[in-house]
């Protein structure tokens, strides 16, 4: 089993996260924390890119309101987020990771122009991108920005950056009551109006069923217990009940468009009948790609391709394959928490090496060790439940 369930990621970092508790600027120290982070991250061998705003050094918005034309405002937030980008550059070329600066507004001096297919090419050959100037165009937020090249450059989900534990029902820093919502919908955002980005950017990613997960910066090892997480959560969603789940497609492949393409980003799959689940290519042309991609898959199915939709007929199970599949899913779940307790281990190192450098005294230590413990248990009570859930549904005839 992959230890990822996502392979590619944009990560979305706000400009103040830069500033630290200063509120401006860049703080060196933060710089430095969130570069081992991202070291981290890329260590789990996800493609990565970055998409950083300006808030530390300029808000386009908050000019604006100030007195300065709402364009020339907005061009000067974009610039903001090239310096903040080339900050961020800086630090993670000195911990030896390759990467490459692309900009929406040219300035070839400093950074490469954006363009879609050679940023798609830098993160097969393991770069990590930063992806700056906004979109090139006034109006839009970074939080638009990060989901508009996530989706086109393939991205599997966006990773949000906070400086909370995800989405609250209200400001925590304002509100004691406000309670965190494990899980919500894209409609439930806007409805709500919770402004874990911006209204565009979550219509976008609903319209393209791209995944925002949201995680505290502060927390050391919170990126990659999230996407640990996942892949345990999706790696049982595949295995098969005998009832027809649209989620039994989740981690389909599709050779499509020159690259590998998740099946349900090219189709819609719906389930109209207990056993049976109705695939419809968005494109009739990748009809064939889709039904060679089910055929190679390990799910021991057989499409029946009408030359409109594709029929994938779910087959009853018999009490020794139900046995069987119980057995496959707490491998799956042993596997996952080994994933999360790896790393554990590995925030852990960090945190004591950061201990003994100096940059953090030994009462800090400990809270954020604890911290960790914390994001650990949780994590693993959360792989118990899903276990406990994905047995009872299995062996229920």
């Amino acid at each position: 089993m992959s230890p990822l369930r996502y392979r590619r990621i944009v990560l979305k970092l706000s400009g103040e996260v830069l500033a630290g508790e200063r509120g401006f600027g860049i703080n060196p120290p933060v710089l430095d924390a969130l570069s081992d982070e991202i070291l981290a991250i890329c260590g789990t061998g996800v493609e990565l890119g970055l998409v950083v705003g300006g808030g530390n050094i300029l808000r386009g918005a908050t000019a604006s309101e100030q007195g300065t034309d709402r364009v020339a405002a907005d061009y000067m937030g974009m610039l903001s987020t090239v310096i903040n980008a080339m900050a961020l550059q800086d630090q993670l070329e000195r911990r030896g990771l390759e990467t490459r600066l692309l900009t929406a507004i040219r300035m070839d001096q400093v950074a490469e122009p954006y363009i879609r297919r050679r940023a798609v090419r830098h993160l097969e050959r393991g770069r990590v991108i930063l992806l700056a100037g906004g979109t090139g165009n006034p109006y839009f937020s970074t939080d638009t920005t990060a989901v508009l090249r996530a989706i086109e450059i393939g991205a599997e989900a966006i990773i949000k950056a906070t400086k909370v534990d995800g989405i609250y029902t209200a400001d925590p820093s304002e509100d004691p009551d406000a309670e965190l919502i494990e899980q919500i919908s894209y409609r439930e955002v806007l409805e709500q109006d919770l402004r874990v980005m911006d209204s565009t950017a979550v219509t976008m990613a609903k319209e393209n069923n791209l995944p925002i997960l949201v995680f505290n910066i502060h927390r050391a090892g919170a990126v990659q217990g999230i996407l640990a997480g996942e892949a345990i959560r999706n790696e049982l969603a595949t295995v098969r009940t005998g009832k027809a789940a649209p989620s039994l497609l989740d981690l389909v492949k599709v050779d499509a468009y020159g690259q590998q393409m998740p099946l349900n980003q090219l189709a819609s799959v719906t389930a109209p009948e207990p056993r049976l689940l109705v695939i419809s290519p968005f494109d009739p042309t990748q009809m064939a790609a889709i039904e060679k991609a089910l055929l190679a898959s390990d799910l021991g199915l057989t499409p029946a391709n009408d030359g409109k939709v594709i029929r994938l007929p779910i087959p009853p199970l018999t009490e020794e394959r139900r046995k069987d599949l119980v057995r496959v899913t707490h491998k799956i779940a042993e596997e996952g928490r080994v994933a999360v307790r790896n790393i554990r281990h590995d925030a852990n190192k960090k945190i004591h090496a950061s201990q003994k450098a100096g940059d953090m005294s030994e009462d800090e230590m400990h809270r954020q060790l604890k911290q960790v413990q914390d994001i650990t248990d949780k994590h693993i009570q959360t792989i118990d439940e899903m276990l406990a859930r994905k047995e009872k549904e299995v062996m229920e005839v």
